[in-house]
């Protein structure tokens, strides 16, 4: 009897070990792959936050560019005075967070995505067009083709501002856990 007592314990070890050791993996398994997925949903949030204040920077600065802006009739009546006036419009987009982690992008909700490529692209826009106006060749333009420069630029800035402002909605709604707000900034 205690021989088939020795089988039967060497057989409930050789059962028993690999079981245990199993469970323990597969637990471990568990563990990290929660963890994984907290850390992921964390660098997800701050992303979000990181872009959430890089497009309320900019989308400020579009405001503040077009409060700024002279009328039209204005501009034109000074580039007529002044033929040799270029306007003094200044490129201060701030797209590092955006540029820096573009590969982390596809992690934000479709609704708010569409809508962050565009914004960005806008702000490139507005990159080449400042840059147009202070080409040489911007002073050989006619009165009209100077004033119209400068409100191809006010344009693309009011739909860069309406994008952020929408983009901003969207983020506040969308991931309203994180309490994004905008901040105000002189």
């Amino acid at each position: 009897m205690s021989e088939i007592s020795g089988i039967e314990t060497k057989l409930l070890i050789a059962i028993v070990g690999p079981t245990l050791a199993f469970f323990l993996w597969f637990g471990k398994r568990l563990y990290d792959e929660r963890k994984n997925k907290r850390q992921a949903e964390k660098d997800k949030q701050n992303l979000i936050r990181a872009l959430y204040a890089e497009i309320d920077f900019n989308t400020r600065d579009m405001e503040i560019f077009l409060e700024k802006s002279i009328p039209q009739e204005d501009l034109r009546k000074i580039l007529q005075d002044k033929p040799a006036l270029i306007p003094h419009i200044t490129d201060a987009r701030h797209t590092q967070i955006y540029q820096a982690r573009i590969t982390e992008v596809h992690n934000i909700a479709d609704g708010a995505l569409h809508s962050l490529v565009e914004f960005y692209a806008l702000l490139e826009k507005i990159r080449v067009q400042v840059d147009g106006v202070n080409l040489p060749s911007y002073k050989t333009l006619t009165t009209d083709g100077r004033v119209n420069a400068v409100e191809v630029i006010r344009r693309t800035a009011e739909k860069s501002r309406a994008r952020g402002v929408e983009l901003l909605g969207i983020f506040e709604r969308d991931y309203e856990e994180l309490g994004l707000a905008r901040r105000h900034r002189n």
